[in-house]
């Protein structure tokens, strides 16, 4: 049980860090191109895991290469998310990352054929709505208010998608990898993807923006705390405890990054993107809490 309340309490220091990622990233995007932001993330990252990754030789172990493939879906939700904040708000984006707990019950309904209450298919289907509403919402707005763009938030939906299979797949592979060792290899996938897509905008655009020390401080956050730190905290919950309780700490990450973009950035609350997360709130109650509550 003491081990269960350690992994919560990583997960608690998980949600914090990736908030001010976000709202670090929403920043930096604002003057640097993203490709950029994203190369600087992960290099910092992957010097933070190479003495780990080194000691461990994890490329010896029998399911390294079914790490490799989990790991590509890490790489794709850190670019698609890098590149999605870009054109959305830093609230907006982890609001569609609240969708996560809702949709791994509904995986669990169609993957795994798990059985569900009514009340917790009712929440999938009251979370579900209340994220469709905030993205087509979006391109009514125009992008001028905290619900973002369209074509953001279909990118950071698709981020999140990417990060939910990653998460679930790490719960198998955890039963053969150490947590900093999914870690490691899940960062230098996304670092190998950070310099394609930097060569390819090298190639397409020749000039490479000047570092200033600000964006080489958020890119040192962004790397050490927002990925080092988390990726091993993260691994080390999602080895203690189900993807569903994992996930379920989406839900609070929405708070505090809206509360911190309202006070840092200056993103204004609409009526469009209260309603819609009420929906997603109602939701995951409806999908968990209730569920707690009645047993």
């Amino acid at each position: 049980m003491a081990e269960k309340y350690k992994a919560v309490f990583s997960l608690g220091i998980t949600v914090t860090l990736f908030a001010f990622l976000a709202i670090i990233a929403k920043s930096l995007v604002a003057d640097t191109p993203s490709v950029i932001v994203l190369f600087l993330r992960m290099v910092f990252a992957f010097f933070a895991f190479l003495p780990f990754l080194l000691k461990s030789k994890v490329w010896r172990k029998k399911h390294f290469k079914d790490l490799i493939f989990t790991s590509v879906f890490s790489g794709i939700n850190v670019t698609l998310f890098m590149t999605g904040i870009e054109f959305t708000s830093a609230s907006v984006s982890q609001l569609i990352y609240a969708a996560m707990p809702v949709l791994t019950i509904l995986s669990g309904l169609i993957l795994f054929n798990q059985k569900f209450s009514k009340t917790r298919v009712t929440g999938v289907v009251i979370g579900l709505l209340g994220i469709v509403f905030i993205i087509f919402r979006s391109a009514v707005e125009m992008g001028e208010t905290i619900t973002g763009s369209l074509s953001g938030n279909l990118l950071i939906t698709i981020a999140m998608l990417s990060w939910l299979t990653y998460v679930l797949r790490s719960k198998k592979l955890s039963a053969y990898f150490r947590p900093v060792e999914i870690g490691s290899v899940s960062v230098t996938v996304g670092l190998i993807i950070s310099i394609l897509l930097l060569a390819i905008r090298l190639l397409i655009n020749q000039t490479v923006p000047a570092l200033s020390l600000p964006l080489l401080l958020g890119a040192l956050y962004m790397g050490v705390l927002g990925t080092f730190i988390t990726y091993i905290l993260l691994q080390y919950a999602i080895k203690i405890l189900s993807p569903l309780t994992v996930n379920l700490t989406a839900y609070i990450q929405p708070i505090i990054t809206t509360f911190l973009a309202v006070i840092i950035l200056g993103e204004k609350l609409t009526v469009n993107f209260i309603i819609g997360s009420l929906f997603v709130f109602m939701g995951i109650f409806l999908t968990v809490t209730m569920e707690f509550i009645n047993r």
